[in-house]
């Protein structure tokens, strides 16, 4: 397995879009491809209106793939998840179906 998506419904047409990839596999665009399959999917098969993703803010990779998906920078969440034995903030980015429409055809 190279890594995984997923959107994490969260509310009235809302979801929350996770993506990883294995290191052996970081560089070849797999998180661009995968992320936009599956928020494809989540507005036009599951009529979502909105999905986020919260980045941890020293991730450059992953906030650049936010970015080449068109989704908008919202703000910093602070002390967001705890992981490895402590808080750490997050970026928020999203995007709207009307959005996704206008960029992805």
């Amino acid at each position: 397995m190279i890594g995984f998506a997923r959107l994490g419904l969260t509310g009235h047409q809302a979801a929350k879009l996770g993506y990883a990839i294995g290191a052996a596999h970081w560089g070849h665009g797999y998180a661009t491809d995968a992320a936009r399959t599956i928020i494809d999917y989540g507005f036009r098969e599951l009529k979502l209106h909105r999905i986020t993703a919260a980045i941890g803010p020293d991730n450059a990779s992953s906030i650049g793939v936010a970015k080449r998906l068109g989704m908008q920078y919202e703000g910093r969440l602070r002390d967001h998840v705890f992981t490895n034995g402590a808080w750490r903030d997050s970026q928020l980015y999203s995007i709207l179906a009307p959005e996704w429409n206008d960029t992805a055809g």
